[in-house]
C-alpha cells in the first residue's frame, strides 16, 4: 500500500514540475488600526489593533499573529488604495500646549489610508480629492513611513491583480493546493490505522516546492513598473502603479470624513460572508471565558449569601486565643510535645548523617549500616506516632506533627538509597548520576565536581531537610541570590491565606458541623439521606474553598517560601493538574515532590526486581 503511495506521489510530482509561478509580487505583514465601519464606538474607539497581511493579490487582517484564520480578507482586483491625511490623537499630550504639534511628532497623530473600489480602471490620471468613495477597508498606522510603505506595497498589488500574469498565477496557485490536496489524501490512506494505547499514525506529507521567483529579491514599485511596461502585449497598455493610487486635497481626516457624503451611506452592507454562530459548534472560534467568569460571579454571590446568613444566625464567630506566659513555665513535654517531637526529629536527621560518615569511610560494614540506617528512618516515624497517641490532644497539632514526621521519614529513605547508589559505584566516573554538573544546571559553583563521599557533611544532609523536595541528590540547582522582596510578598499572601481560611472555618464550618449534631440528637442518633445531603450541600463549596486554600498556601506559597530563603532552584511542586482528563494524570501533576519520590524509590526498585511496569505501577498506586 505505502509503494502505491509512493508511484502516485512520483507521479504527481512529476505533474508539479510546470507548475511554477511567473511573477514575483512582495509580501507585506504588520500590525495597523482598523476601522469598525460596522460598530458605533460609544465610550471607546472606532479602531482596532489587527494584524494585516498582504500576500498574493489578497489582504487581511486576523485579530492577532497567533490566530490561524483571517477574520476578513479582500482580493484587490479592482480596487485602488487612498491616502486620507492624517488623523489627530486625542490622548497625546502636545509639548506646545495651545498649538497644534508637527507631523512629526511622535505619537501625535495617526496616518490614515483606505482602500475603495476603483471607478474607472482605465483613468491614468491621479485622482484627488475623491471624497465620496466607500471604503472597503480603511487602517491607520502612527508612522508616516509605515504608511507610505503599505500605500506603495498596495498600489503595486492593485496593479499586479490587473495583468494577465495574475490570473496566470492565480491558475497556478489553485492547481498547486489541489495537487496538496491530493498528495495528503494518498499519504493519509496509505498509513495504518491507530489502534487504543497507541500513538496515531505519523506521516510526513511532501513540502509544497517554493516558486523560484520567490527566491530572489522582492522588486520595489519602480522595477515592477519597468517589468509592466516591457511586458508581453496584452499587458503593455495596462495603467501604471500610481494609477491605484489617491491622495485627498485635504490632509486633515477628520475634515475628509465630516465632508465626506459616502462614508456612512444606508446601503452600507452588514453582511458580508456566511458565518455561523458563535454557540454552534461550527463557528470558527469559541471563547467561552466569559460564561466561566459569569460562574464565579454567581458562586461568589451565592456564597456571599451564605456567609451573610450564618453572620445573622450565628453572629460574628472568629476569634483568635493567645497563648499566656504562665504556660512557659511549666514542663515543656507537658505543654509543648509538639516542639519536643520536632526536635527529635532533628536528632534522628544527625543520626542518619553519622551512619552515613561511618558507612562512607569504611568505619562500619555495609550489611550493618544499612541496617541502621533503616531502624534509624521507622524510629523516626513511630516515635512521633508514639507522642501523637498519649500526648497531643488536638487534631490539628498531632496531624501537623504526622505529617513533617512522614516527611522527614521519605526523605531519610532517599538520602539512604541514594547514598546507597552513590557508595556501590564509587569510581565508575562514565555513570552520569555521580557528576551532578552532566545533568544539573544552575549549580553553585564550589558543587559542580562534587563527588561521594564529599557530599558526606552535616549541613548537605541538613539542607536536604529545609528543602523543598523529598528526593536527594549531592547538589540542587539555586538561584544566585534570596530576594527579599519576594519573600516579603510571599509572607503577606500566606496570612491572607490563613485569615480567609480560618474565618471559613469559624463562620461556616462549625457552625454547620453544630447544628448536624443537634439534628442527631433530635432523631435519636439515627442518620437519614436527608440529613447527609442537606449538610453535605452546605459544606461541598467551602469545603472547596479550603481544599484550594491549602493547595495554594502550602504548594504554591509556603514551599516557595523555603525555596527562595535556600536559594532552591527547582520550583516546580505541581504542574497543570486542573486541566487533567484522567485521574491518573491528575495524582501525577498535582503532587511532584511526592511523584518523584515515588517514581525513584518505589517505581524504579520494582521495574529493577524485574517486574513488570504494569505491576510495578500498581504498587505505586497502592
Amino acid at each position: 500500500q505505502l509503494h502505491d503511495a509512493r508511484v502516485e506521489l512520483e507521479k504527481l510530482d512529476g505533474e508539479r514540475a510546470p507548475l511554477q509561478s511567473t511573477q514575483s509580487i512582495s509580501e507585506k505583514k504588520g500590525y495597523l488600526f482598523k476601522w469598525a465601519d460596522r460598530s458605533i464606538g460609544w465610550g471607546g474607539s472606532k479602531w482596532g489593533l489587527r494584524y494585516v497581511v498582504l500576500k498574493n493579490g489578497r489582504l487581511s487582517y486576523y485579530g492577532s499573529h497567533q490566530e490561524a484564520t483571517p477574520r476578513y480578507g479582500v482580493l484587490l482586483r479592482g480596487l485602488a488604495v487612498r491616502d486620507d491625511g492624517w488623523k489627530r490623537n486625542r490622548r497625546h499630550v502636545s509639548k506646545t500646549p495651545g498649538e497644534d504639534p508637527p507631523l512629526d511628532e511622535p505619537g501625535a497623530y495617526f496616518f490614515v489610508f483606505s482602500i475603495y473600489e476603483r471607478p474607472d480602471t482605465s483613468s491614468q490620471s491621479i485622482t484627488l480629492d475623491n471624497t465620496d468613495i466607500v471604503p472597503l477597508l480603511r487602517f491607520s498606522t502612527p508612522s508616516l513611513a509605515d504608511k507610505a510603505r503599505w500605500i506603495s506595497s498596495i498600489s503595486e498589488t492593485c496593479s499586479y491583480c490587473e495583468t494577465d500574469m495574475f490570473l496566470k498565477d492565480e491558475a497556478l496557485r489553485a492547481a498547486e493546493m489541489t495537487k496538496r490536496q491530493e498528495e495528503e489524501k494518498i499519504m493519509a490512506n496509505a498509513m495504518p490505522e491507530s489502534r487504543d494505547e497507541t500513538l496515531p499514525p505519523l506521516y510526513f506529507a511532501p513540502a509544497p516546492p517554493r516558486p523560484k521567483a520567490l527566491q530572489k529579491r522582492m522588486p520595489s514599485v519602480p522595477s515592477f513598473t519597468k517589468q509592466l511596461d516591457h511586458a508581453n502585449e496584452p499587458n503593455k497598455h495596462l495603467p501604471r502603479v500610481q494609477s491605484f493610487q489617491s491622495k485627498t486635497k485635504d490632509g486633515d481626516f477628520d475634515k475628509v470624513e465630516a465632508r465626506s457624503k459616502r462614508s456612512y451611506p444606508a446601503s452600507k452592507p452588514m453582511h458580508r460572508e456566511a458565518a455561523c454562530s458563535l454557540l454552534s459548534p461550527d463557528a470558527k472560534t469559541q471563547n467561552f471565558r466569559g460564561f466561566l467568569n459569569l460562574g464565579f460571579l454567581i458562586l461568589l454571590v451565592s456564597n456571599f449569601r451564605l456567609l451573610l446568613e450564618t453572620i445573622r444566625n450565628h453572629g460574628f464567630a472568629l476569634s483568635f486565643s493567645l497563648p499566656t506566659m504562665g504556660d512557659f513555665s511549666h514542663d515543656p513535654w507537658q505543654h509543648f510535645p509538639f516542639i519536643t517531637a520536632f526536635l527529635v526529629q532533628l536528632g534522628f536527621v544527625a543520626l542518619a548523617f553519622a551512619i552515613e560518615w561511618m558507612l562512607g569511610s569504611g568505619r562500619l560494614d555495609e550489611y550493618l549500616g544499612m541496617t541502621l540506617h533503616y531502624m534509624n528512618a521507622h524510629t523516626a516515624l513511630g516515635s512521633s506516632c508514639v507522642v501523637v497517641w498519649t500526648a497531643i490532644d488536638q487534631p490539628v497539632t498531632g496531624f501537623v506533627l504526622l505529617f513533617y514526621a512522614i516527611i522527614t521519614w521519605m526523605k531519610l529513605i532517599s538520602y539512604v538509597q541514594a547514598n546507597e547508589d552513590y557508595r556501590l559505584t564509587r569510581g565508575q566516573n562514565e555513570d552520569p548520576a555521580h557528576t551532578p554538573r552532566r545533568l544539573v544546571e544552575d549549580l553553585d559553583p564550589h558543587e559542580m565536581h562534587l563527588a561521594y563521599p564529599e557530599n558526606v557533611t552535616l549541613r548537605n544532609i541538613l539542607y536536604f531537610w529545609c528543602a523543598p523536595t523529598l528526593t536527594y541528590q549531592m547538589a540542587f540547582p539555586k538561584f544566585p541570590r534570596v530576594r527579599w522582596w519576594k519573600v516579603l510578598t510571599i509572607v503577606s499572601r500566606m496570612i491572607a491565606v490563613i485569615m480567609v481560611s480560618s474565618f471559613l472555618v469559624a463562620q461556616v464550618v462549625n457552625p454547620t458541623l453544630r447544628g448536624l449534631l443537634r439534628d442527631l440528637e433530635d432523631t435519636g442518633g439515627k442518620f437519614s439521606i436527608h440529613i447527609l445531603f442537606k449538610y453535605w450541600l452546605q459544606l461541598s463549596i467551602t469545603s472547596t474553598y479550603l481544599w484550594l486554600l491549602m493547595f495554594y498556601g502550602y504548594f504554591h506559597l509556603y514551599l516557595n517560601l523555603c525555596a527562595e530563603l535556600l536559594r532552591f532552584g527547582d520550583r516546580i511542586f505541581y504542574r497543570d493538574w486542573w486541566n487533567s482528563a484522567t485521574a491518573s494524570a491528575f495524582w501525577r501533576l498535582w503532587n511532584m515532590p511526592v511523584h518523584y519520590w515515588l517514581v525513584r524509590h518505589v517505581y524504579f526498585p520494582c521495574v529493577r526486581s524485574r517486574m513488570s511496569k504494569t505491576i510495578a505501577s500498581l504498587v505505586v498506586f497502592l
